[in-house]
């Protein structure tokens, strides 16, 4: 009797969790039906769904629904929401993920936290402790991250499941996810949900975008605790001084939607953070541009963005972010140009420094490698003026220009470190 309270926020939370994540579906299907649609397929192809039984759209229905702009209902996702974590409970209960110290932890969320501090050591010997964790862990992706998260990524990436599953913990706990959304929960009744709504939007596409670069740049299995130790303090001080090392248009966005949300009443922290959101998925990039140049995280923070901000590379972005997408294919040509142009931004970042000391101005050292690299620098400049009088950027257009900012990237590496 004394857990039964205990036991009953586990299960109102859950609830409260479960309902939050079919309102951010709701929105979000709105924009990217296809992703949906593609999901429902997939299960029903496997045999694992039967739309007619579970009264969810035909066909039909559904190419009406795309010309009134509509997506599926919250009944619907609902059904939907619970196929996918029964899929991924199953899918996750394998060894590399309810064998791994780091994950397994998580199976203590399913009990009362005195119960489980208390009886730790008995815990681990539950006869259903893999399917607990798997539960548990199918529970915390699909909440947090959406109901097409893992067939989005699988798609993009051509990742497993498991894969995927670490991936995604090692970007939630190196971001601080967990701590992030609380703090937005907390804010229920006292800001406008619309501004919660828009907050958690923008740490999903964070810890999705920062899932997706482990997964590139960690082609074998991601060692979860090595990397959060490696990236989480650097990404806190990143996140923490974005006021001072953010430039020209990216400052601008950031300090007004940061005093927004103040104004709002969203405490100083988390406006901060989440005004940043969009700009902190290049905290990892910049982090192995410090280890690769063996200099201050600060000052390559400070070079990653003056170099971004020097040759537009942010304007360069908000046009891909900008390319309307028609198509599963083109999405993932989207995300495709992003990593692209990250990659090349670090790499030009790492040149800039490699042939600088920490005496010289980030304006001085610009303006040497600007100098050193002129002939190339010029193409990139003309091909800016070209896109920027365009009408409409098409995917080929921008194709051409990450080849160009390619030549420009590889001609700026070099082997010298910082002094």
């Amino acid at each position: 009797m004394a857990q039964t309270e205990a036991v009953g926020k586990l299960v109102l939370n859950n609830n409260y969790r479960q309902t939050q994540a079919i309102a951010l579906a709701y929105r979000d299907c709105k924009l990217r039906l296809d992703e949906y649609v593609r999901l429902m397929r997939d299960y029903e192809s496997q045999g694992k769904l039967n739309r007619s039984l579970e009264f969810l759209p035909s066909e039909d229905v559904l190419l009406d629904r795309r010309a009134q702009n509509q997506g599926l209902t919250r009944p619907e996702l609902a059904v939907l929401i619970s196929y996918t974590k029964a899929d991924l409970k199953e899918q996750l209960n394998r060894p590399s993920i309810t064998e791994d110290d780091y994950i397994s932890a998580i199976a203590s969320t399913a009990f009362p936290a005195e119960l489980a501090t208390r009886f730790a050591e008995p815990l681990t010997r539950h006869r259903l402790r893999r399917e607990i964790i798997a539960t548990q862990l199918a529970n915390d992706m699909v909440n947090y991250m959406g109901i097409t998260f893992v067939s989005r990524l699988g798609d993009s990436s051509g990742a497993t499941v498991t894969d995927i599953a670490r991936a995604y913990v090692t970007a939630r706990d190196t971001f601080s996810l967990p701590e992030y959304w609380s703090k937005i929960n907390a804010l229920d009744y006292s800001v406008d949900t619309h501004i919660q709504e828009d907050m958690m939007a923008e740490l999903m596409r964070l810890v999705r975008r920062a899932t997706r670069w482990f997964l590139r740049n960690r082609r074998v299995s991601v060692a979860i605790a090595a990397e959060v130790d490696q990236f989480r303090d650097a990404v806190r001080h990143i996140a923490a001084h974005l006021g001072e090392t953010l430039k020209g248009g990216a400052l601008a966005r950031w300090q007004a939607l940061y005093d927004k949300r103040r104004e709002a009443g969203v405490p100083a922290d988390l406006a901060a953070f989440s005004a940043g959101a969009g700009e902190l998925y290049a905290a990892l990039g910049i982090i192995e541009a410090a280890q690769q140049s063996k200099c201050d995280v600060h000052n390559v923070t400070e070079a990653y963005f003056g170099i971004g901000e020097h040759l537009s590379l942010g304007w360069f972005l908000q046009q891909i972010n900008a390319l309307p997408t028609s198509s599963h294919w083109e999405a993932m040509a989207r995300e495709s140009f992003r990593d692209d142009l990250d990659w090349q931004q670090r790499s030009l970042t790492v040149g800039i420094l490699a042939g600088n000391d920490n005496q010289t101005e980030l304006s001085d050292a610009i303006a040497h490698w600007e100098e050193e690299q002129a002939v190339l620098v010029g193409r990139w400049q003309r091909m800016l003026n070209e896109l920027k009088s365009a009408d409409n950027m098409e995917f080929a257009m921008i194709a051409v220009a990450l080849r160009e900012l390619l030549d420009l990237a590889q001609a700026s590496r070099h082997q010298k470190n910082c002094n």
